[in-house]
C-alpha cells in the first residue's frame, strides 16, 4: 500500500504574516487588476463594464516611469523628421 504526500515548498504555515507586511509588499511591487463584465439579453450585449486598477506606491510608479523613459523609443515617425 502506497501513501502520497504533498509538500508545499517555501511555505511555513507557522509564520504569521501581518496585514502590514502584505500591504508593504503590494505597494513595493505594484498590482494591476483588470476585469470586464458584459450583461447581455438574447445574445445582444446591453451593458459593458470595464475596470482597470493600478495599485502602487508613488515611489514604485516613479521608478518604473524613469525606467521606461530610459528605453529606446520605437516610434513610427519618418526618418526625415530632423531635416
Amino acid at each position: 500500500m502506497s501513501t502520497n504526500t504533498v509538500e508545499i515548498v517555501g511555505t511555513d504555515f507557522s509564520d504569521d504574516v501581518s496585514l502590514l507586511d502584505v500591504i508593504d509588499h503590494v505597494l513595493n511591487a505594484g498590482v494591476v487588476i483588470r476585469g470586464s463584465l458584459v450583461i447581455s439579453l438574447a445574445g445582444v450585449d446591453l451593458i459593458y463594464l470595464g475596470l482597470d486598477v493600478v495599485l502602487s506606491s508613488v515611489e514604485t510608479a516613479l521608478r518604473h516611469s524613469r525606467l521606461r523613459s530610459l528605453e529606446p523609443e520605437t516610434s513610427l515617425s519618418s526618418p526625415l523628421k530632423g531635416s
